[in-house]
């Protein structure tokens, strides 16, 4: 009996699993010492980790950061920086994704119907629907990598899409915190807001999901 393998187009980095976690590393401890030299710019150089954690696999709030730094730097300046990191994160995320469904323990859910009626939809308009999800807010983009992934999506189309949404999501909100000064303290319990949201959201799904009788 052949043993079922994941699509030809599914395929793992070949590179070691250690080569871009310490590149993030590097490139965090780099920001540091140079906050640390220059503490005047120190809000930027601190943005750019922040950047990697808010645009993570771990759906941490971010938009506050953008807005507050709005306020301080030029709009310009918070775009390009913020879309840069985000590429960068983003080339781990994928990896990580793609280490994880190419293995047999995902078939069941690659093959999936509703995942495959998911990735009959996004091959209709696979960019649109990427820019779309990285540009709107309250949209959650990272279901999307997970289909990109499946779908065997090219990394270079796939980084154009995050690098044209995700400037066009940065300069509406950069632009917001350059013409309206929000104090930080509101912009970190608006975050609050959306992360406790987002756990009621996340455990009444997990309610659902769950027979009566059986523990959640």
């Amino acid at each position: 009996m052949a043993i079922p393998t994941a699509p030809a187009h599914l395929r793992a980095p070949t590179r070691a699993v250690w080569v871009v976690p310490v590149i993030l590393a590097a490139v965090c401890a780099s920001c540091a010492i140079v906050a640390t030299l220059a503490p005047e710019h120190s809000r930027l150089w601190g943005f750019i980790p922040f950047t990697f954690l808010g645009n993570s696999l771990a759906m941490v709030p971010y938009d506050a950061a953008v807005i507050y730094l709005g306020e301080f730097y030029p709009v310009w300046l918070v775009v390009v920086v913020g879309t840069l990191a985000t590429m960068l994160i983003e080339v781990w995320n994928m990896e990580i994704l793609s280490r994880i469904l190419v293995r047999d323990g995902a078939r069941h859910f690659r093959e999936h119907r509703a995942t495959q009626w998911t990735l009959d939809l996004y091959r209709k308009a696979p960019f649109v629907s990427l820019v779309a999800t990285c540009i709107l807010p309250l949209v959650p983009h990272y279901p999307m990598r997970i289909i990109a992934t499946l779908a065997g999506y090219p990394m270079w189309k796939y980084q154009g899409a995050v690098a044209l949404g995700r400037s066009g999501r940065y300069l509406g909100l950069a632009l917001v915190g350059w013409a309206v000064a929000i104090p930080a303290s509101w912009l970190v319990l608006a975050s609050l807001v959306v992360v406790l949201a987002m756990l009621r959201t996340g455990q009444a799904v997990n309610r659902q999901k769950t027979p009566e009788g059986e523990p959640a």
